[in-house]
């Protein structure tokens, strides 16, 4: 039996160089024990038991602390297309009414958007992206249009005058 177990410790062993995903080497491992198992007189049974025990615990302790230390160093997912617009402040160019789509510009285009909460959105507005629904972007209002200059009078012009001094 302790053949069969290497047997087994060995395709598993080739099933994980060909996927990388760190399952059958808990496998590989739980059948070199349960060849040491048989080495040592266990029967049938018990071998069994100890394949299944060193296998699943290596799955289910030791998995998931490898792949975290395997993944530290691993930067973070890039996202592209519509995702990368998610959490983005952008213009709001068409007026976002509560069940009506308005626009925003993201990156010189201008994209579909609603209101994460139904309100009213005006023209000029900074708002966030929240999230994609779609291919209508979900945005929450950041600030408001900036306030239109108001009609103030132009200070009066003033022309210098030439002092003159006399000497006498």
């Amino acid at each position: 039996m302790t053949f069969v177990w290497l047997a087994v410790a060995l395709a598993f062993g080739v099933a994980e160089m060909l996927t990388l995903a760190f399952y059958a080497v808990f496998i590989v491992i739980g059948g070199l024990a349960a060849a040491i198992a048989a080495q040592l007189g266990v029967p049938e049974l018990g071998q069994v038991i100890v394949f299944c025990v060193v296998s699943i615990a290596g799955v289910l302790a030791a998995r998931p602390s490898l792949m975290g230390y395997l993944n530290r160093n691993r930067p973070p997912e890039t996202r592209s297309g519509a995702q990368a617009m998610i959490g983005q402040e952008v213009p709001v160019i068409d007026e976002i009414q509560a069940h009506q789509p308005g626009h925003v510009r993201v990156a010189g285009e201008s994209w579909p958007a609603i209101s994460a909460d139904g309100s009213t959105i005006p023209v000029d507005s900074t708002v966030h992206v929240d999230s994609l629904r779609q291919a209508t972007l979900v945005v929450s209002l950041v600030r408001g249009p900036a306030p239109a200059p108001t009609a103030s009078a132009a200070p009066a012009e003033t022309t210098p005058t030439a002092e003159t001094t006399t000497e006498g």
